[in-house]
């Protein structure tokens, strides 16, 4: 019998996690519900995970659609940024939950996500280790607050590194380059250095590619002076600073 699981929220990430499910493994049947689409009583009752894949200003609504239907066996799994295990169990009056945060690298086979469990047996989480394990690399973290902090990196992070991407792109574009040879450079530069940083340290990196008195030196001298990694850590910080203000 095949594993079913229904995810509440077909955005983006939705999308995404139901795509990750149906390449990686047989064994799951997988159901999504998009935003206002009128609920399937036996379809919540009978799913084994009921992943939340909504905003999280949209999860009291979402979940009063559910919480009448909720089987006591099922795993709710929440991949909603800032929401506590403990607001979530009040919510849905609903003991067995998993918070997690994936990030969108999941879509493409290179994720990576944080979790924590609360309420469930230890048969139960090594189940709900095996499921996560198709979807996504991932670890489990002993501290909830933990959550918040790898929201604001790997989270969000992939909007920090298409930020990043589409200044260099600009700035191909006001050096005189076509758009096409542009972002062929940018792409490749990025997939590159991602692959490069895989397996050494990124400081040493640099110091083999900023030779003295070089190109890359004289970029770097700008971002030292535009203070670009205070910038990065101050933008990580708002966005941990806003995972937790979501839980109000």
């Amino acid at each position: 019998m095949k594993t079913k699981v229904t995810i509440m929220g077909m955005g983006t990430m939705g999308k995404a996690i139901a795509q990750a499910i149906s390449r990686s493994a047989k064994q799951f049947a997988v159901s999504g519900i998009k935003r206002g689409e009128k609920v399937e009583v036996s379809k919540i009752h009978q799913s084994d995970f009921i992943i939340l894949s909504m905003k999280p200003q949209d999860a009291a609504e979402a979940i009063l659609q559910i919480k009448k239907f909720l089987n006591q066996k099922t795993i709710l799994i929440s991949i909603m940024a800032g929401i506590s295990i403990k607001k979530l169990q009040k919510l849905s009056d609903h003991k067995k939950m998993v918070r997690m945060m994936p990030n969108l690298g999941l879509s493409v086979g290179h994720g990576i996500a944080a979790w924590k469990a609360a309420g469930l047996s230890r048969a139960e989480i090594k189940r709900t280790k095996i499921f996560l394990n198709k979807i996504t690399d991932n670890f489990e973290v002993k501290e909830e607050d933990t959550i918040n902090k790898v929201t604001a990196v790997s989270g969000s992070g992939p909007a920090y590194f298409f930020l990043l991407a589409h200044a260099l792109t600009m700035a191909c574009s006001d050096l005189g380059l076509k758009k096409e040879e542009s972002q062929k450079l940018v792409e490749k530069t990025l997939s590159a250095s991602a692959a490069l940083g895989k397996d050494e340290i990124h400081a040493d990196l640099i110091k083999k590619i900023a030779s003295k008195g070089g190109t890359t030196e004289a970029a770097l001298k700008v971002f030292k002076k535009k203070n670009f990694e205070g910038v990065v850590r101050d933008a990580v910080f708002a966005a941990y600073k806003r995972a937790k203000e979501l839980n109000k």
